[in-house]
């Protein structure tokens, strides 16, 4: 029969209901309180993104419903302008383009006989002396009609771009992420309140958010606008196609050599 020490046997039960005792105080216990505090952190969390969500759903809404709102009024207003500024400076860039296309030939084909450098010479000189005498033409010119519609024709664009590639308009608020939102805007001439309010509004849309407009008066733009917002330039200026111009009769003339029709 074996011997029982049972005082050995009641010490060691005491034993491990001491350690299971302390086990549960200093480790099953923070452990489960932490597990709960997590559990209402993340339902915490999880509420917030709910609330969050459903505000910019809402804010989105709203912002629908003003892009419908003034999408209408001003579509109404700048089709017949749109349509008519776009047959005019269709129509003044090709005068303007077979102008100074035919004087530019004209000279290349005095000054072929020339050595190749001074030709060079002369080209940049000739473009420049053609654009500069085609600028000034023009903003003499020009009538403030076809400034007005450029602008419109400008606002347009913008609601355009938002209609069909909201992908532009997210760069564009992407460009603004951590800046000041302002919109650094040159004309020829100063805008009517009109205007200023309709860009004013449009850029509003398209930043989302309320713009800061920087306008500068710059005379030899001739007509049209210029916008700088974020990293994006929208640009629609006679004299920034002018410019344009400039760069095509360059690359055109740099095809010429001087033995050709002889």
């Amino acid at each position: 029969m074996l011997d029982l020490d049972w005082s050995t046997i009641l010490w060691e039960i005491l034993n491990f209901l001491i350690i299971t005792v302390v086990l549960y105080f200093l480790v099953f216990k923070p452990m489960a309180k932490r597990a709960e505090l997590r559990a209402i952190e993340k339902a915490t969390l999880k509420a917030e993104l709910e609330h969050d969500r459903a505000e910019a759903a809402v804010k989105l809404d709203e912002i629908d419903d003003r892009l419908i709102n003034l999408e209408e009024e001003i579509q109404k207003i700048s089709d017949e302008a749109y349509a008519n500024s776009q047959i005019l400076q269709n129509n003044l860039l090709e005068a303007t383009h077979e102008e100074a296309k035919t004087i530019l030939l004209n000279a290349v084909n005095e000054s072929r006989k020339e050595q190749l450098v001074d030709i060079k010479k002369n080209q940049v000189e000739l473009v420049n002396t053609v654009l500069k005498i085609t600028r000034d033409t023009l903003q003499s010119v020009i009538p403030p009609e076809v400034h007005t519609r450029l602008v419109e024709e400008l606002s347009t664009a913008i609601w355009d771009m938002g209609r069909s590639d909201m992908s532009a308009v997210q760069r564009v608020r992407d460009s603004l992420e951590g800046r000041q939102p302002t919109v650094r805007i040159e004309v020829p001439a100063a805008l009517t309140n009109e205007q200023y309010l309709k860009l004013l509004n449009t850029f509003n849309a398209l930043a989302d958010k309320e713009v800061d407009l920087q306008i500068k008066v710059v005379p030899e733009m001739i007509a049209g606008i210029k916008a700088r917002i974020g990293d994006i330039v929208l640009d629609n200026s006679l004299s920034n196609q002018i410019d344009s111009l400039r760069d095509q009769v360059s690359r055109s003339m740099e095809t010429f050599s001087p033995v050709q029709n002889e």
